[in-house]
């Protein structure tokens, strides 16, 4: 008998502050970055759906603006993210103007996560949360916060230890399929690894097969990396679908370097 690969399991993302006040330090100090971006036309689908792909795009950008807006960029510059979650709850009109507001969700000494919330003045509405580690380029080893960035941006965060629980198996499914999908020299980023955006196009193309599940919203789209990705790599796209759930994997040999998932979800 074949084993069942276990549905997405995720606790509900972390809420914004809505106080005012405390909002208004949270933003004062930088805690909490809000931006505006506008949808692009490449981010945006022939049926005019807001990608996964593109969201991801706003995410890394409003994450290294966030940095620069406290000073960090230059004292954290590495960072390798685990995971990330995007929640897609209403697609709005597309091409959408967006409002993105960022934070951190919770602190550990080495790394964190982040929420990204984007609000669209047509309709979008997406809630993010991320797992990031920072790096140290040299010894490719987590590297400690430092504690005027941890009380800084992490003066949002929820109190409690903060520890990395995988939610998706790294095995293919044996019933999973293969999915034509080709890696780019424009898809390597600035140390040579293939850029988080790219995991989310693959999902894209999982997503293209499923055209009955790609219509419907709220979707719940997860990646979780499991090593770095390399051009010589040339990894296989594999997915298997179980009922509301589609999952995919980039395979390297006989190494998962990433899974993924898409979930139809309850509307709350």
């Amino acid at each position: 008998m074949l084993c069942k690969t276990p549905r997405v399991i995720g606790d509900p993302l972390p809420p914004r502050v809505t106080d005012p006040e405390r909002r208004r330090e949270l933003l004062d100090s930088g805690a909490i970055y809000t931006a505006q971006r506008s949808v692009r036309g490449d981010a945006v689908s022939q049926d005019r759906r807001l990608k996964f792909d593109g969201v991801a795009r706003y995410l890394q950008d409003t994450g290294q603006d966030h940095l620069r807006h406290v000073d960090y960029e230059d004292i954290h510059p590495y960072w390798v993210v685990r995971r990330t979650v995007i929640e897609i709850l209403e697609g709005g009109e597309q091409p959408d103007v967006l409002t993105v507001e960022r934070w951190g969700s919770k602190m550990g000494s080495r790394w964190c996560t982040v929420r990204i919330d984007i609000d669209g003045v047509k309709g979008t509405r997406i809630e993010t949360e991320a797992f990031w580690i920072n790096f140290n380029i040299d010894t490719l080893t987590p590297s400690a916060l430092s504690d005027t960035f941890l009380n800084t941006f992490g003066a949002a965060a929820e109190p409690g230890v903060l520890r990395w629980k995988s939610w998706l198996d790294p095995k293919p499914h044996p019933d999973a399929y293969e999915v034509p999908f080709l890696l780019r020299a424009a898809d390597l980023d600035i140390i040579q690894h293939v850029n988080n955006a790219v995991y989310w196009t693959a999902l894209e193309e999982v997503l293209a097969t499923q055209p009955d599940l790609r219509e419907r919203l709220p979707l719940r789209g997860v990646v979780e990396h499991n090593s770095a990705l390399q051009l010589e790599d040339a990894p296989r796209l594999l997915a298997y679908r179980d009922g509301d759930v589609l999952y995919a994997w980039l395979v390297a040999g006989d190494r998962t370097a990433a899974a993924m998932s898409v979930e139809a979800v309850d509307p709350a």
